[in-house]
């Protein structure tokens, strides 16, 4: 069986049979995409790590594991472009990799020089993202299917992470709350909550819980968007809410090391971040009421934050 990306009809000459050259770029192309999504994988967990450990003495594995990431993802666009034969500057997914590896190539050259790492949290989940949208949306191969594991570990992690973003955004409020009634002198009313300093704690180790499971939900929820190019407006709102609740709580996380967010301004993040989600989960819950009793129904991973456009579990026909 030929493990490939590309569409079968790049696979086959016009007798049938494998051409040698096509196999062989087919397998550098998927072997690039495997390394170069383990190493983004691997580059986050590094780079969260040092941040759950408060930034002190980061650790130079989360930069190579970087390194190596973008080499093999710039591998992969580049074999991409022949075996599929799609020019990167006519596709989105190609551009936006391109860019990606700019962008990580920028970070990884002035990352000792303006003491930047803890911007390796955002810069590897996005490579990592990216990647997954050049292997699944750049090929256009028909009647992809994807097993119902999957889709239910996208709708586990982010409905968990929903949960830990939920208790760190009622932190976040009790903290405004307290620090308005501290600032009143209401010393009745403040005595009954906790410190500012123990709520800034739980927002900040809720984040930590939560954050590495979104990201996992955008992952996993990009690797079926395919139909996010000829998508409803609903659908792409519902789409960029759920990248801007993932940046938004990346760059809490982000700026409470590179500039000292704590406090007020990390607590307005959370909030917001958790609107972002919030205005998800409305999205998916209003819209079978907004539905025309007469259109054809379509499979959505209640709950996520993900990019999901339409879950497909295999059952029913493969699309044209």
């Amino acid at each position: 069986m030929l493990l490939t990306f590309a569409p079968v009809a790049w696979m086959l000459d016009p007798g049938g049979s494998t051409k040698p050259a096509v196999i062989a770029m087919s397998s550098l192309g998927l072997l690039s995409f495997v390394l170069a999504a383990t190493g983004y994988v691997a580059a986050t967990a590094l780079f969260y790590l040092d941040i759950a450990r408060g930034g002190a003495k980061p650790s130079a594995r989360g930069p190579w594991c970087l390194g190596v990431a973008a080499i093999a993802h710039a591998t992969h666009v580049t074999v991409q472009s022949f075996v599929a034969h799609v020019c990167p500057v006519h596709s989105v997914e190609f551009i936006l990799s391109v860019a990606a590896l700019l962008a990580t190539a920028v970070f990884l050259g002035a990352r000792a020089k303006f003491r930047i790492h803890a911007l390796g949290l955002l810069v590897a989940p996005v490579g990592l993202v990216l990647t997954l949208a050049t292997f699944f949306l750049g090929t256009g191969a028909p009647g992809r299917r994807l097993p119902a594991s999957f889709i239910g570990l996208h709708v586990l992690a982010n409905l968990t992470g929903i949960a830990m973003f939920l208790l760190a955004c009622g932190a976040a409020v009790l903290y405004l709350v307290q620090e308005r009634r501290l600032k009143q002198k209401s010393p009745a009313i403040a005595a009954a909550l906790p410190s500012l300093d123990a709520l800034d704690r739980a927002v900040h180790r809720f984040l930590l819980a939560g954050f590495p499971l979104l990201t996992v939900g955008v992952a996993t929820g990009t690797a079926w968007a395919d139909g996010m190019t000829t998508a409803s407006p609903q659908d792409l709102l519902r789409a960029i809410l759920s990248y801007a609740t993932w940046l938004a709580f990346g760059a809490v996380l982000m700026l409470r090391v590179l500039g000292g967010w704590r406090g007020r301004r990390a607590a307005y993040g959370t909030v917001f971040g958790f609107t972002c989600a919030l205005m998800v989960l409305v999205f998916y819950l209003v819209r079978p009421l907004v539905e025309r009793p007469d259109a054809p129904a379509q499979g959505h991973a209640a709950g996520t934050s993900g990019p999901t456009i339409a879950a497909r579990t295999g059952a029913g026909e493969p699309r044209p």
